[in-house]
């Protein structure tokens, strides 16, 4: 069972949909299962002669509280440089797997009660509490509409982590109504994208959202980077907008992301927060990565060699990769259990450099970027993300990915260059962090780290040798860079925006 919340300003838009027939005509059945005051059937809406509910009693009687105590119900105008305050609607669905059995009115009636106690929405007993109602129109899920104001006082209700309560609920609900397994929290999951960023991608053509986007870039500068101005030049050249953030002036704290041409309706940019992007994006994380190992010597183009890296430092360093991977995977192998961790996130580092590299090779197959898509979730570390101690194997495997993605691009003049080599060794290593992942029943990281060795046992076309590869600035977009002006900024802007107020500034989308 899956919950997933949100946070709005309209009771009765949510209600009229909820009740409605859908965006397809996919709701059936619409009908009210559980309310506030324990009367379902005194909420449910009417059907009118066109086929239609009239929600107008239902939703008033939800606002009544919030109207009350004079709490608006329309979203503030956005104002530059200022936090939007979520809505006082509060909406969960709670969703079961396509293969579970269909629960009755009266065990989902049983799951969304006890969700409302554990949330602290309403519990049970408190007359005064909060006025929700839930709402079935299909076999397999119900949604929850609530209004956060108490009714006895008109004070505002803000859940406490109803996130991770909700998350108890429902596998709490699978144990006891015999429903498939889902993962347990380990707050390690990137945000997804939201409804209204898929649907402005689709609007705009874009095969996927700025968000996606966005990080997949931050993960190839991470990597390509080892301080923070090299991070923001390489983050500005794969093009996206970057805007670091000082507090104090000259004090480098933070820093937030916009892709080219995704602006509100204001026509100010959408920013992202590295650790909106991801929990590992963020600055002080990426400081903590760069300080884990340490760059490797190069070697110097030989006489008459044009190229900024010659063919002895190109096959040096795919050397180097195949070296450090196996010697990884050897480790993880012998029962190196504490270096795991370390290792799996270095991992993603040396995957991301491997597709940048093989991107842009000639006479080399092309590496898939969703590869390092998928294995995203097998590099981070249960309950904290990113680890707080790098093994020694951990950090010999970093320094290796820096190296390789130093080299830009590889050719294939002789038997790939390596490269097939390197990538059936991160197959088998990402084997080995898998089978060690199921062993600690942490489903998440080891289903991830499956798909990805999967996708890199699959047979590779190479490209022609006199066919010239895309830039890694394409890989993250799969149609190249995003239409618009790169604006290249420095650790030292003059922005002065606190770091917090990035995290919410994103206005209303277009």
């Amino acid at each position: 069972m899956i919950a997933k919340i949100s946070r709005g300003w309209r009771v009765g838009g949510l209600v009229r949909y909820l009740m409605g027939p859908g965006r397809f005509n996919e709701h059936t059945n619409q009908h009210v299962i559980a309310s506030w005051d324990g009367a379902p059937a005194m909420h449910q809406p009417s059907l009118l002669p066109s086929g239609e509910f009239d929600v107008s009693d239902l939703s008033d009687e939800l606002a009544d509280p919030a109207l009350a105590a004079g709490i608006p119900q329309t979203e503030p105008v956005r104002e530059e440089g200022r936090r939007v305050p979520r809505g006082p609607v509060w909406h969960c669905s709670l969703r079961n797997s396509a293969d579970d059995r269909p629960l009755t009115d009266e065990e989902w009636v049983e799951v969304v009660e006890e969700l409302m106690e554990r949330t602290g929405i309403a519990t049970a007993g408190d007359l005064g509490a909060c006025r929700w109602v839930a709402i079935r129109h299909a076999d397999d899920h119900v949604h929850i509409a609530a209004m956060l104001v108490r009714q006895d006082n008109g004070r505002k209700v803000h859940p406490r982590n109803d996130f991770l309560r909700a998350r108890e609920v429902c596998r709490d609900a699978e144990e006891r109504l015999g429903l498939t397994r889902t993962a347990a929290i380990d707050r390690t999951t990137a945000a997804p994208a939201t409804r209204a960023e898929m649907e402005k991608a689709a609007r705009r053509g874009d095969s996927e959202t700025s968000r996606e986007w966005l990080r997949r870039a931050a993960r190839v500068a991470a990597v390509q980077a080892q301080d923070p101005e090299d991070f923001f030049r390489r983050l500005a050249d794969l093009g996206a907008v970057v805007r670091p953030k000082e507090l104090p002036p000259g004090q480098l704290v933070g820093y937030a992301v916009a892709a080219p041409g995704d602006e509100t309706l204001e026509g100010l940019p959408v920013w992202y927060s590295g650790r909106r992007l991801a929990r590992d994006l963020a600055l002080p994380q990426l400081l903590r990565r760069w300080a884990s190992a340490t760059p490797q010597a190069t070697i110097a183009p030989a006489a008459g060699e044009r190229s900024q890296v010659g063919r002895a430092e190109r096959d040096a360093a795919v050397t180097e990769a195949i070296s450090a991977v196996e010697h990884a995977t050897a480790t993880i192998a012998a029962g190196g259990r504490d270096a795991v961790p370390s290792v799996a996130h270095a991992a993603g580092d040396m995957l991301s450099a491997v597709c940048a590299v093989a991107e842009r090779g000639r006479g080399v197959a092309p590496v898939p970027w969703s590869a390092a898509d998928v294995f995203d979730r097998a590099a981070r570390t249960p309950g904290q993300g990113q680890p707080n101690r790098w093994a020694p194997v951990a950090s010999q495997l970093r320094s290796a990915a820096w190296r390789l993605v130093a080299v830009r691009a590889v050719t294939g003049r002789s038997g790939d260059s390596g490269v097939g080599q390197l990538v059936l060794a991160l197959a088998s290593l990402a084997a080995e962090i898998a089978a060690f992942r199921e062993q600690e029943r942490c489903v998440a990281q080891a289903g991830a780290a499956r798909r990805s060795a999967h996708l890199l046992r699959q047979p590779r076309a190479a490209r022609p040798g006199g066919a010239a590869g895309t830039h890694p600035q394409q890989g993250p977009r799969g149609a190249g860079r995003r239409p618009g002006s790169v604006e290249s900024v420095g650790p030292r802007t003059q922005d002065k925006t606190p770091v917090e107020d990035v995290n919410g500034s994103r206005g209303r989308r277009r």
